[in-house]
């Protein structure tokens, strides 16, 4: 009997410890969790402040080069603003800012003059251009005139609300200029891939600017001037040890007779898209930013907007 008794009250004892093990292990690894994502958010905080930081650094290299406007007549390639800045160490991390010239994309908000009721042909010629590189229908201009413009005229093989209406969600034309280029997954014929393929050549900017003949790659070149691909990367290759002060030179280095409109081209650049990635210790981050500077003795630079990519951030759980 006493043996009986000593046999139960040493499974008791072992089922209590065991308890209190499982316990012990769910409170060491709720805190451990909790700890986690304390860590997780300061390390958020943080890269928003770096981030922030990194704006107001971007223009104030952008405002420096324009106080030298006087002695650098354009924007170029060769310029501070340009060069590849080298991860910079911040607490916790590093953070990578990249500069470049958004107006060596083409701006879409070119094609339509809004309030005036027409599109801008030398313009449209240009983005035409751009979709007969990438293989792309010209064609595809209609449909992104007809999305912009305030009328209701159908542009051959476009679209306007009755179109857009009879979609699943319905929706309405946006007679109005874009606000970013991913609203083209609205407007038809511009699939995913599409877009993926004008990504680099074009920008969405509040109102009209030309391309920067100093910035835009060969490509946007080619497009622009009406040139062959070979002759734009003899003007980039130029470009590299003589960038182009004064746009009235532009005509002089392109073959004979080449027309050109002078509206949609200069050597100067008011908009710069800056893109900032911080690394905090599990927190990495992506945004974008677009940067308007203004010229002349009061003289600024302002963050219009900024977004992150659909995955703003990752969190590597591996490391400890």
């Amino acid at each position: 009997m006493k043996s009986s008794q000593q046999g139960v009250a040493l499974i008791t004892a072992m089922l209590i410890m065991a308890i209190i093990a499982t316990l012990a292990t769910s409170l060491a690894l709720g805190q451990q969790v909790w700890l986690r994502q304390t860590q997780n958010l300061a390390d958020l905080a943080q890269a928003e402040r770096v981030r922030q930081g990194a704006y107001e650094y971007a223009a104030a290299v952008l405002l420096r080069d324009e106080k030298n406007s006087q002695t650098n007549k354009s924007d170029n390639l060769q310029e501070a603003w340009a060069q590849t800045i080298p991860p910079l160490p911040v607490e916790g991390g590093f953070v990578l800012i990249k500069i470049r010239d958004a107006q060596a994309r083409f701006n879409l908000n070119n094609l339509v003059q809004q309030g005036k009721g027409s599109s801008n042909q030398g313009d449209i010629n240009i983005l035409r251009n751009l979709l007969a590189q990438k293989n792309l229908s010209p064609d595809l201009v209609n449909p992104l005139i007809d999305w912009m413009d305030e009328d209701t005229k159908l542009e051959p093989g476009g679209a306007e609300d009755l179109e857009y209406l009879n979609l699943d969600p319905p929706y309405r034309a946006a007679n109005q200029p874009l606000r970013s280029v991913d609203e083209l997954r609205l407007v038809k014929d511009f699939t995913a891939d599409v877009i993926r393929e004008l990504a680099e050549l074009v920008v969405v900017l509040p109102d009209y600017q030309p391309i920067n003949v100093n910035t835009a790659d060969a490509g946007v070149l080619a497009a622009l001037l009406n040139i062959n691909e070979s002759q734009a990367k003899q003007l980039v290759q130029a470009r590299e040890t003589a960038p182009v002060d004064d746009k009235n030179n532009v005509p002089k280095l392109l073959p004979a007779n080449t027309q050109l409109n002078a509206n949609s081209y200069d050597v100067k650049s008011k908009y710069f898209i800056v893109t900032v990635e911080t690394r905090i210790g599990r927190i990495a981050r992506k945004t974008e930013a677009l940067i308007e500077r203004s010229s002349g003795s009061n003289a600024s630079a302002s963050v219009l907007w900024y977004r992150q990519p659909p995955i703003p951030i990752t969190i590597d759980e591996d490391k400890s």
